[in-house]
């Protein structure tokens, strides 16, 4: 006889069923609950979790049949047992189909009823530890999948590429940052030898020797190596080894350092650029200062003047070239940093106007501002707005000759304010318009006439120009003059 206290529920239209169910049950040690119908019965599932249940098949509102259709429906494992007075092959057939476990026919005695519980508590032991076992079994499934995604996710999301090759030399993954450094995708190299597919024989050489270590030799290789797409890529490869210490695979990570390559050039041309410009005129001035010195130029004090004239000239582009630098420096500082507020386009361009006038009357130039209709204000910095449109101005003086003409112009184009910078200058070729706003790059028709620069007033411009969501053009024809146009968004509350 059953020692633990299940709980059971009968449910039946016959009151006489109920309690005698009811007291047998009750006195071997067992929780009952009754239902006179259907309907009361599904109630009481729905809101209670039972271990048996005994339910008849004619019963009026719901009969037997109708709830085994809806406790179905509830998706709960429990133990149905039919009692009946129908107890008919056809009726047994459909109740099992329906979820009946077993059926008693009535009339039964006590021993038969409980030799149905007993079975059936049995079968819902049973029941319950393969519910246990599936759910271990989903939750273990869950952990590993979840953590396959997560570790793919990572190795997918990864700014380095990867590629995981086994024992056999075939590849076994490939994330989607290996596929665009090797320009190959994912579903052609998976399950192929990485022989077929890398074509570098340097990263081979290192991926077999890799493949061929042992652990007490364990390491991982490093190399550099071009593609023939023209990127410069640095590999680490590490081998895989099991709990038996045998190399089951290798991974090879890869980095496009080629942009890097580009920054250390950039930065070793700048250094040298810097240094040329820095000891040629320093170098000019010390042989000047030396001779005044040294008393040769006592006796001649206008080739004394000349001497100092050059000196402060050469003193002067050094201090232009400073001030380049700083500039550059100031444009690659975060925006977050600068003061951005209601600008005048006009006020600015104004003041740098005059600011340069006597250097374009120094020239004989004829320097005008010209400002159509009422020109909207802008959102800006304002030092930046006046180094943007003093760089433009200031070149088109230096590169305009005597009697030439500089003109500026304001207007406003729907949404936008743009500025015209006109010059009459020597002009610019078609092929130096396509790098004229790159650092240190000057025009061969400005080298040749001898006109000081530094290449980097332009690319300031530019910087200045998009850190204020604008852009910044050229036309241009050598011998006929330039036009730079500055195009600026206006306050859209405006």
């Amino acid at each position: 006889m059953a020692t633990k206290k299940a709980e059971i529920l009968v449910i039946d239209d016959e009151e006489v069923i109920r309690s005698g169910c009811q007291q047998i049950l009750e006195m071997n040690g067992y929780s009952v609950a009754v239902a006179e119908n259907g309907r009361i019965g599904l109630d009481k599932i729905i809101q209670h979790e039972y271990d048996i249940i005994l339910t008849d098949i004619m019963m009026p509102e719901m009969d037997g049949m109708e709830l085994l259709d809806e406790i179905s429906r509830l998706q709960k494992e429990l133990v149905i047992i039919v009692i009946t007075g129908y107890a008919t092959l056809e009726n047994a057939i459909n109740a099992g189909r329906k979820g009946a476990y077993d059926y008693l026919p009535k009339p039964f005695n006590p021993d038969e009823l409980l030799a149905k519980i007993e079975r059936g508590l049995d079968y819902r032991a049973h029941l319950r530890e393969v519910q246990l076992l599936r759910q271990d079994r989903d939750r273990n499934m869950l952990e590993c999948s979840n953590e396959r995604a997560r570790t793919l996710t990572i190795i997918n999301s990864m700014s380095e590429g990867v590629l995981a090759i086994n024992r056999q030399g075939q590849i076994v993954l490939m994330n989607p940052m290996a596929s665009k450094i090797m320009r190959l995708s994912e579903e052609r190299a998976i399950g192929r030898t990485f022989d077929e597919i890398l074509r570098n024989p340097d990263l081979k050489k290192s991926i077999v020797s890799s493949l061929q270590q042992v652990q007490a030799d364990l390491r991982s290789t490093r190399l550099e190596f071009d593609t023939i797409y023209g990127r410069a890529i640095e590999a680490s490869i590490t081998p895989i080894i099991d709990e038996n210490k045998e190399c089951i695979g290798t991974v090879a990570v890869l980095i496009d350092v080629t942009e890097d390559k580009k920054i250390e050039k950039m930065k070793s041309d700048f250094v040298s650029y810097v240094a040329h410009e820095l000891k040629a005129p320093l170098g000019a001035i010390e042989g000047y200062l030396n001779l005044i010195l040294d008393g040769i130029t006592t006796n001649n004090p206008q080739t004394e003047r000349e001497m100092i004239e050059k000196s402060r000239d050469r003193a002067h582009g050094l201090i232009a070239l400073i001030n380049d630098l700083l500039d550059l420096s100031r444009t690659d500082r975060k925006k977050i940093l600068k003061e951005m507020r209601a600008i005048n386009v006009v006020h600015v361009v104004g003041e740098a106007i005059e600011f340069y006038r006597q250097r374009a009357d120094a020239k004989s130039l004829h320097l005008t501002l010209n400002s159509t209709g009422q020109v909207p204000s802008i959102r800006a910095n304002k030092d930046d707005l006046y180094r943007l449109f003093a760089n433009l101005i200031s070149n088109a003086i230096k590169y305009t000759p005597e009697n030439g003409d500089v003109k500026v112009d304001i207007k406003r184009t729907n949404s936008h304010v743009r500025v015209d910078i006109i010059d009459t200058g020597i002009g610019i070729s078609e092929e130096a318009q396509k790098h004229i706003f790159d650092e240190f790059y000057r025009a061969q028709n400005a080298v040749d006439k001898k006109i000081t620069g530094t290449g980097l007033g332009l690319s300031i411009a530019k910087k200045i120009a998009e850190d204020h969501h604008g852009y910044i053009e050229v036309t241009s024809e050598e011998g006929a003059g330039s036009t730079f146009r500055v195009t600026l968004p206006i306050i859209q509350s405006e």
